[in-house]
């Protein structure tokens, strides 16, 4: 049997199981709610579905955090156009969280401004006070016209160059960010005797793509964490949800492409052989992928281990 056969789901048995698995563990727990912070993603929306055949519509609240000064409309609009197209909630169960004001400290990591050049709208000065979400936007316009160019490197393990450092300051704001959330999170939920649902997927797990302690990370529950995310996309079109993929166009995440350049389908293809103890070699013959991905993605799941396994504590 290929392993490319595991990748191919039942999605009405998974989906069983995951109900059954959430039900049961808050029926110990005597908790009577779930919260999902909700991101414009497959996984996000995936989540409110199992929450709701958990625990009924009225036991599922939604939490949006705003504050996304670069959008053209309203975060609220945006965000409540598209739930309320896939799932119906009460508008009570839709929580706006501004987390731009409690940002500020954060923000101070920018001592002063530094002349730094890219290519695209972001070279000259950058501001020593990042907006909102600017820091990834930032991240991604380096990385799309540096990959363009062929020149796209990560920093260093001690980043030297000056666009190492303003990178490597980006990235630590950008997932203080991330934190944030899950405090919101958290205080909303336990405020009302509910459980908070993370949102990451097995491939974000495997590859490390999600900020330690973060808002994907840090949860009561991980009902995606043992699905790739092609499994994910399986589960999402039972679920009644393959027009939100149609639209979004996100067969393949944003940063599958800049990391790695490939299909998300063939990042999954790695990694169920890797997790076979297939050398990169036999991964080549087995699949035609491009060597360098392979190895690519072989190192982020080797050194990404430690953030799979926290806190880590020494064995005595």
């Amino acid at each position: 049997m290929s392993p490319d056969s595991k990748l191919n789901i039942d999605p009405t048995s998974v989906k069983s199981h995951i109900v059954d698995f959430l039900r049961s563990t808050l029926e110990k727990r005597d908790i009577d709610g779930l919260l999902v912070l909700y991101k414009d993603c497959i996984e996000s929306l995936t989540n409110i579905h199992l929450a709701i055949e958990v625990v009924g519509k009225k036991n599922v609240k939604i939490l949006v955090t705003k504050g996304r000064s670069l959008n053209r409309q309203p975060r609220e609009t945006m965000d409540v156009k598209t739930i309320n197209k896939y799932i119906q909630l009460p508008t009570k169960n839709i929580v706006f969280a501004n987390q731009e004001g409690s940002l500020n400290e954060i923000r101070k990591i920018f001592s002063e401004g530094i002349e730094i050049k890219f290519r695209g709208p972001y070279s000259g000065i950058v501001p020593r006070s990042l907006n909102y979400n600017l820091s990834y936007l930032l991240l991604r316009e380096i990385a799309r016209n540096e990959i363009e160019h062929k020149t796209y490197s990560p920093p260093t393990k001690k980043p030297m160059s000056r666009r190492d450092i303003f990178i490597q300051k980006t990235i630590a704001q950008y997932k203080s960010q991330i934190r944030f959330r899950v405090l919101l999170a958290f205080l909303l939920a336990e405020s009302e005797n509910s459980s908070f649902m993370g949102s990451v997927n097995k491939t974000e797990w495997l590859l490390g793509l999600f900020t330690k302690f973060g808002s994907y990370h840090a949860a009561d529950f991980l009902p995606l964490a043992s699905l790739y995310r092609t499994q994910v996309i399986q589960l999402g079109n039972h679920l009644g949800l393959q027009d939100f993929l149609t639209s979004k166009k996100r067969q393949t995440p944003t940063n599958y492409k800049y990391f790695f350049n490939i299909p998300a389908e063939d990042v999954d293809r790695i990694l169920v052989r890797l997790e076979l103890d297939y050398s990169v070699d036999k991964i080549f013959s087995d699949t035609n992928i491009p060597k360098d991905a392979i190895e690519k993605v072989k190192y982020y799941y080797l050194a990404s281990d430690y953030a799979r396994n926290v806190p880590l504590i020494p064995k005595l």
